[in-house]
């Protein structure tokens, strides 16, 4: 299968940026997939990025339209899809790193996050393209819903709210401006932000 050719960096940043395994597999071919969600929900759960992983003889059911019944094919298929995509998401991130500069400041590896990363194979092809230490993304030293968001698809949004929270300004406190009541309200207004 021939890899789709982007045509902007504004593509790049679209495909490259969110790799999401909607854009792994953008370019599968209709006649194999019912419908989108049907398609996602098969690479979520079947979809493999290097497809040296998958035993010629292992299958996958595939939705039919119209009430049909489900088809059998080879889960091999849906690698052979999916890695043409992955590797050319790898190719172009390498590029964008190569452009910015930050090639030799890479030493520690690379961390995959996002829906993408807990494709099977994936980190292994990130091996073989960046030729560096790779390794999949999870959220860890959270409470609450943890092991709701313990998985890479959700690595960059709990990072980036951990870190709004450390990082968080405190607007100026007025408690001479207000008074005694002033002060009692600020107090409460932290209070509450701490818990929600």
């Amino acid at each position: 299968m021939k890899p789709i050719a982007l045509q902007s960096r504004r593509d790049f940043l679209k495909t490259a940026g969110a790799a999401t395994l909607s854009a792994l597999a953008a370019g599968y071919p209709r006649a194999i997939f019912a419908n989108e969600p049907e398609a996602e929900k098969l690479k979520r759960k079947c979809g493999c990025a290097l497809s040296g992983m998958v035993d010629d003889d292992e299958t996958i059911e595939v939705a039919s339209v119209g009430g049909r019944r489900p088809r059998v094919m080879a889960r091999r298929i849906l690698s052979e899809i999916l890695q043409p995509r992955a590797e050319e998401i790898f190719h172009l991130v390498w590029d964008e790193i190569r452009r910015a500069g930050y090639e030799k400041s890479l030493n520690s590896g690379i961390v995959l996050a996002g829906g993408s990363a807990i494709l099977d194979g994936l980190p292994e092809i990130a091996e073989q393209i960046f030729d560096l230490p790779i390794r999949r993304g999870c959220p860890t030293g959270i409470s609450g819903l943890a092991d709701h968001v313990a998985s890479p698809s959700f690595a960059a949004a709990v990072g980036l709210s951990v870190y709004a929270c450390r990082n968080r300004v405190e607007p100026p406190v007025r408690g001479s401006a207000f008074g005694p009541v002033g002060r009692v309200v600020g107090r409460l207004g932290r209070v509450f932000r701490e818990f929600f």
